[in-house]
């Protein structure tokens, strides 16, 4: 990663973090392995009562996990809609059918929602079909309840914005937006000087007219509340 490309990396997420900001950087979390622990530890914290205060079996964390495996974008914009405002997994434990709560939308922007941001997470490639994937590196990504949301790629000043879309379109034909990442909701391309937003979908669906000027990462700063306006207007 060029120089210039880490400073403006570093300066978002000092932006992100800075002062009396909800948002959490957590440099620990760079694999999916790092991501579902983190999930799960997140999910027993917002659900003890629900529990009775026994964490997830490996077992019931796995019906939890193939419920967030989405097949698309649209699919989890859906599932994030939620049930009377709430976006729920069920899992069965023995005899008994637990509801349990991912996100409140009551509580964005306070009460139980934890808003987390990562950088240089390892996508790795996850099979031999596409012969011109590989390993890749995200630039930053923002969650809450430790669901990747919004993804940020981002160039330095000499190259176009547009460079970190068509990035961003390449990522998704490879396939490396599955599994936890499959959920996320937003993209943000930026070099610097010129920041533009835009609605998660297909790769043969991204379509650059549809893109959203940022000014000074506005929406960014003035996350979660404007991701949930975002969403409920660009879908």
């Amino acid at each position: 990663m060029a120089e210039l490309e880490k400073i403006i990396e570093e300066k978002l997420i000092d932006q992100l973090v800075y002062g009396e900001s909800q948002w959490i950087y957590r440099e620990d979390l760079k694999t999916e392995e790092d991501l579902w622990k983190n999930f799960k530890y997140i999910l027993e914290q917002n659900n003890k009562d629900r529990l009775n205060g026994e964490p997830l079996s490996d077992a019931e964390f796995a019906q939890v996990k193939n419920q967030l495996q989405f097949s698309s974008f649209y699919k989890a914009g859906e599932w994030l809609v939620g049930e009377n405002g709430k976006v729920m997994v069920h899992i069965q434990r023995d005899t008994e059918r637990l509801h349990l709560v991912v996100m409140n939308h009551e509580h964005i922007a306070g009460g139980s929602s934890v808003y987390e941001v990562i950088n240089q997470y390892s996508a790795l490639k996850t099979d031999d079909v596409n012969a011109s994937a590989r390993d890749r590196r995200f630039d930053v990504t923002l969650m809450i309840n430790g669901l990747p949301m919004i993804h940020i790629e981002l160039k330095n000043r000499q190259h176009s914005y547009m460079d970190a879309f068509r990035q961003i379109k390449k990522y998704i034909s490879e396939g490396k937006f599955t599994g936890i990442f499959s959920a996320v909701q937003m993209f943000v391309v930026s070099n610097g000087v010129d920041t533009k937003y835009f609605a998660s979908a297909s790769d043969t669906e991204l379509n650059p007219k549809f893109m959203q000027r940022i000014i000074r990462y506005q929406i960014i700063l003035t996350l979660p509340k404007v991701f949930f306006v975002f969403r409920k207007h660009m879908r």
